[in-house]
């Protein structure tokens, strides 16, 4: 199936799908700014680093794709969703926690500074370090979940039960038996 899209379908697929992490991410790395900077301004602290978190989100979307792309964390056996949702999300952690302490120490390192000094992320210490990892290993959750899902189901289908409203009604045959031989009765 691969194989039959054309380079423009597969580009556009790649573009496509580069956006949507850049803009998930991007939501995420904002809200945590935010954040960051009101528990600062309660004690007074000024924060500005708001224009960062575009170009974190476009750098580790790229990181992402190409781990994607790398087909990191599959497996050739069918198992539960929530066992490749959680380890796919546990690697893409790791994969961007790492990309991310490389590119301060090599900014650092280029402004001359040592490894310890280069690396600000989570403060600095493991304890910011490991919290920052296990935040966005959350948050990756359902980003990579809903992606399981669109393997398993289809792109159409899951955009179909995710975005298309669901009949008002819901069928006798999906309500309880119970209900249904009461709601005979009652007739």
């Amino acid at each position: 199936m691969e194989t039959s899209r054309t380079l423009k379908q597969r580009a556009y697929g790649q573009l496509r799908e580069f956006l949507l992490i850049a803009l998930y991410l991007w939501l995420i790395f904002s809200l945590l700014i935010v954040y960051k900077s009101v528990v600062l301004g309660e004690y007074h602290i000024a924060f500005g680093f708001h224009g960062l978190a575009i170009i974190n989100a476009l750098a580790l979307a790229k990181v992402m794709l190409l781990a994607k792309d790398l087909h990191l964390g599959e497996r050739p056996t069918r198992e539960p969703l929530i066992y490749s949702t959680l380890r796919k999300s546990a690697l893409f952690t790791v994969v961007l926690a790492c990309f991310k302490i490389l590119e301060e120490a090599a900014i650092g390192m280029y402004h001359g500074r040592s490894l310890s000094q280069s690396i600000e992320l989570g403060g600095g210490t493991w304890k910011g370090i490991l919290t920052l990892a296990a935040i966005m290993f959350v948050v990756l959750i359902p980003f990579v979940g809903y992606g399981e899902l669109k393997e398993a189901l289809g792109e159409r289908e899951l955009k179909r039960l995710f975005f298309v409203l669901a009949p008002r009604q819901t069928r006798q045959r999906d309500k309880p038996h119970s209900y249904r031989i009461r709601r005979l009765h009652s007739v």
